[in-house]
This record gives C-alpha cells, structure tokens and sequence, in this order.
C-alpha cells in the first residue's frame, strides 16, 4: 500500500472505492470530464513553462525522464539526491525502490512508509545537523499561491536565487490544500533523513518568477484557543485516511465486512465535480435512509457545516423531525422542507423580500474563455482568460409588462486578442450608457441586472486593464455606476430555499420553467466552442458554426436571468 500526496485531502468515499471496488458490484468510473481533463493539461503546460523558467536561470537542473518505467524513475531520483553537485531535481519519485535505496546509502535500517512522493521539484536548502544534505519539496501550480493570514508568515525568492530568503518575511499562508500536499512530502523527507531542520515547503505559482516559501512546522490554523499546528491537524487527517484506506483493502478481501464510509456531497477543488465516481455516490446519497436523501445533497449544507453545527444528524428527514439546537440547523431545516416539498420558503420569514422595479429593466450576461472553470470551482489556470461575448436584453415595462417581449443582442469578438476584449467591453458600456441617458432623458427610472459578481468583476477588470482610454469610466465611475444601476440577483436569490442542489443559473431556471435552446448548454461545452471558433487551423464553417453556438447559448443566459429574476417576483407576491 504506498499513499500518494493528497490522500488526506480525499474524500473519504473515494478511497473506499478505489481500495474496495469489490464492495460495490457493477462500480463504474464516470467518463473523464473534458473540461477537468483541459484543466489537467492546461497545469502539466504551466509545469513545463515554470522547469523551462528554472532551468533557463539554473543549468544544474537535473530533469528526471518521466515514464511508465517508475522503478528507474525511482532510481534516477536516488542518484540525484545524492549527487553532490545537485541542487534541483525536476519530476523525482520516491517510493518502495527509493526508500530502499537511500536506506543503503545511509547505512540506516529500511522501514517501510506506506507513502509515494512525486513533488515537481527537490531542492537542494542546506545541510542537515547529521551533515546529510537537506532538501525540501516545491510544487508547481497555475493558480494564486498565497492566502491571507495575520497569524503564518512566507518568504519569497526570486527562481535565479530560489532558495528560501527568510528577510523576504510576509503575512500570508500558502493554499491550504497545497499544504496538505507539502505536508505529505514532508513527513516523507523526514521519515527517510532527507528533509531540513527547517522544514522549507515552497509554492511556484501563477507568477513563474518567484518560489514562495513557509517554514511548514510553523504554520498554525484555527485562531484564539482553537489554534493548532498545521501539521498536527494534516497527521490526524492523514491517519484518519490510512485507517479507511487500511479497512477498505480489508473489506475488498472479505466483502463481508464493512468500513460503513458513507458518500457525502462536497465541492471545490477536490470535491464532487471533479471525482469519477460522483454519480455513483449521487445515486447512494439520494438513496440514503430508505430514500430521505443525505443532509449533504441540500444547497449550501456543506460536510464542514454538517460537522460543525450538526454532526449527529445525516439524513434530510432528521434535520426535520429532530429539534433545531441553533440557527444553522435551523436554516439547513428549511432547506430540508424546500427539498421535499418543492415548495420554496424564505429564510428569513421576519424579513421582507424585495427586488427592485424599474420602467426599463436591462438583463446583462458574459462569457468569458475560463468561465467552464469557474462554474466547476476549479482555480482558472495560467493563461489568459478572454471576455468574447457580452449579451444585453432590454424590457420596456412601460410598454409590455410580459418579460418576453424584450430586445435581445451581443456583442462579441473572435479574435482572442486584448483589442477584441476591449471592443466588446466598450459597446456594452456606452450601450448601457445610452439607455440609462435615454430613459432618465423622459422620466423613466433603469435598473440592470446581473447574476452573480462576475459581471461587476469584469467591469473593475476593463476599468483597470484599460485606463486612460477614451470612454473607459474610471473605478470611482464604476462605483456610481453599481450603486444607482446594479442590481446583483445572485445575493437576492440566496434569501430563499429553493428545491434545487445549488444556486446556480443553471439549477435556478428550470423552476422558472426556462431551459436552453442549445444542446449541451453549459461552461463546459462554451469551452470547447470558443476554442473552435478562434482556431483558425478549422475551416471557415466549423469555426461559424462554433460562433453561433456560443451566440445562441448567450442570448439563452440572458433570457434565463430574465427568467429567474420574475421567477422570484412571483415569490414575493
């Protein structure tokens, strides 16, 4: 059994089913997703540009040859650990063969780890107190590396000079789950002689032209009282893990016994979007206690929320029987009714709901080249990410109070170029301009509707990206701008129960009784589409066809927020 580097951070169920899969007959991975899988390739890219950065600046670099050879990959990372002259080792793993290997070196005992260890890079930070050589782990990510934090620290290197500097000290922490990942190679280093007295863990972010470092040993979580180490809370998640990994190989042996995991529905990097076995998990969650349903599967009762405020409860009909002890369980108690009675309630009954009217009410909606990533709430890759598409619905209430009757347009441009996003950006800011003009010009009040921050985002975005040129507002413009015009329904729409899984557009619109006319309408195909459309190695028609697709499926998200936003003023009524 040899555990990888995020196995603390994994769900629970998905090491049961990949160390148990004989407990589950009929298992199934799901199809690869295209969009995790772009993602994939977008970070192995980001990887390679930051080793070509180093090794542009480090010609000592020594580069494992990456194969499906993994004994000699072991091999080859030994002989560099132990090469004097090495001082950055690229792509090395360490596993049985490795720890062996080094054992002899030392002439220490070989103790088996139970743990592998792939960090992108092994550098080379000193000396160890013994007089071996100490090396510490750093891995490359194509995401932000730094989180805020008043109570952790991090040093930052330039890659010509990447060894740790501690007079760079900062505020800050690095990514939690990087840590995890640092953490496992650290325990590792130490377990075989190889790590530092100070336990340097470094980050190669998004900016290839720094290593952020941490003194991981150093890292607290938690504040006030409740302040721990990191590594004390990364070894109790870890143990916690084996254990299951431990009982599932056990359980496959002998299906009889049972380590009575139990799915439950998460998010974010290493949640649910992005497991194989997300529907097989969704159908047992949905069949939980004779077909109640999980606690889990209810929007926002995430599995930390379950732990913190109501661990002892796991169905969706308990949360309705048993007295609520406090008011999150109060709250997730009205989502558990939404949710079998498909009958949305407020959740806060004491206040009004109230969502603005204007004469003329404008929709506006998006589309960005990483939007995909977003809705999966995976962390927007290196790279840049382009605006190629703004759509505008316009309802003249005083006219026709049917949302139907609006005018529906886009702008958009093909041409994957900053200028492009410019032009875009401008035509709907001075068509936005000249409709608030026209109807305060006869007494007519406008209101314009957006869901979710990512509309006022992007304007801050052009704001700043473009300052200084003809037309672009200034951020104290954009302020007044939002403050007498905007009206974000994402926040409006979160003052309810719905009867869906989250507040997504996507989930939102069907109980408007709105769908898309696009066939796989969604991030994930918008992807795939506008790489069509700006890929001029296609033909004219696939790359046309492409265009109208991602038009078509705009002006969709348009009518959709339409949708929604009446869909709530029938609520209030």
């Amino acid at each position: 059994m040899r555990l990888d580097s995020r196995t603390a951070i994994y769900c629970h169920e998905l090491l049961h089913k990949k160390y148990a899969p004989n407990s589950f007959p009929g298992l199934t991975p799901d199809e690869p997703d295209p969009v995790v899988e772009e993602f994939k390739s977008l970070g192995f890219s980001h990887e390679n540009r930051a080793i070509d950065a180093l090794e542009a600046v480090n010609p000592t670099i020594i580069k494992i040859k990456q194969s499906k050879n993994f004994d000699q990959m072991e091999l080859d990372t030994v002989k560099a650990l132990l090469d004097p002259n090495a001082l950055i080792i690229a792509g090395g793993y360490i596993a049985n063969i490795a720890e062996q290997e080094l054992a002899k070196a030392f002439g220490i005992p070989f103790t088996p780890t139970e743990r592998s260890s792939r960090p992108d890079l092994i550098i080379k930070v000193g000396l160890r107190s013994d007089g071996r050589t100490a090396w510490a782990p750093v891995d490359i990510k194509s995401h932000k590396a730094i989180e805020s934090s008043k109570s952790n620290f991090i040093f930052s290197s330039p890659i010509s000079n990447i060894l740790p500097v501690q007079e760079s000290r900062e505020e800050g922490r690095l990514d939690y789950n990087d840590l995890h990942q640092l953490a496992h190679y650290t325990r590792h280093f130490q377990a075989l002689g190889i790590d530092g007295d100070d336990l340097w863990v470094g980050i190669i972010g998004r900016d290839l032209d720094n290593c952020v470092w941490s003194r991981i040993g150093d890292v607290v979580t938690g504040s006030g009282r409740a302040q721990e180490s990191f590594l004390s809370e990364y070894d109790q998640q870890y143990a916690a893990a084996r254990d299951v990994v431990r009982l599932s190989i056990v359980e496959n042996a002998d299906i009889s016994k049972k380590s009575g995991v139990m799915p439950i529905n998460s998010s974010g990097k290493m949640g649910c979007t992005v497991c194989k076995y997300k529907s097989t998990c969704l159908k047992e969650m949905e069949a939980f206690d004779g077909g109640h349903g999980h606690v889990t599967l209810l929007a926002r009762v995430t599995p930390r929320v379950v732990a913190t405020h109501f661990p002892q409860i796991q169905s969706i009909n308990e949360l309705i029987t048993e007295t609520p002890l406090n008011d999150a369980m109060i709250t997730a108690r009205i989502r558990a009714r939404v949710h079998q009675t498909e009958v949305p309630e407020l959740l806060d009954p004491s206040t009004p709901f109230e969502l603005p009217e204007a004469d003329i009410e404008i929709d506006i909606d998006l589309e960005n080249s990483m939007e995909a990533l977003r809705e999966l709430e995976l962390d927007e890759p290196i790279g840049v990410d382009r605006l190629y598409l703004y759509g505008y619905g316009i309802h003249d209430r005083t006219v026709n109070t049917d949302w139907k009757s609006a005018v529906i347009d886009t702008f958009s441009d093909y041409s994957n170029t900053e200028e492009g996003e410019f032009e875009v950006m401008s035509k709907m800011w001075n068509k936005l301009q000249e409709e608030i003009k026209r109807a305060e010009s006869v007494g007519n009040t406008i209101k314009i509707f957006h869901y979710s921050p990512h509309e006022y985002t992007w304007w801050k975005k052009y704001a700043n990206r473009f300052v200084g040129r003809a037309g672009v507002p200034t951020l104290g413009e954009l302020e007044i701008f939002k403050a007498n015009y905007l009206v974000d329904l994402y926040p409006l729409a979160q003052k309810y129960a719905f009867p869906a899984k989250s507040y997504s557009i996507k989930d939102l619109a069907p109980l408007a009784k709105f769908d898309w006319s696009v066939e796989m309408a969604g991030g994930a195909n918008s992807l795939f589409k506008y790489k069509a459309a700006i890929d001029k190695d296609l033909d004219e028609s696939t790359r046309k066809q492409a265009r109208e697709w991602l038009d078509a499926y705009n002006r969709d998200d348009v009518k959709a927020t339409f949708a929604v936003r009446n869909y709530m003023r029938t609520l209030a009524l």
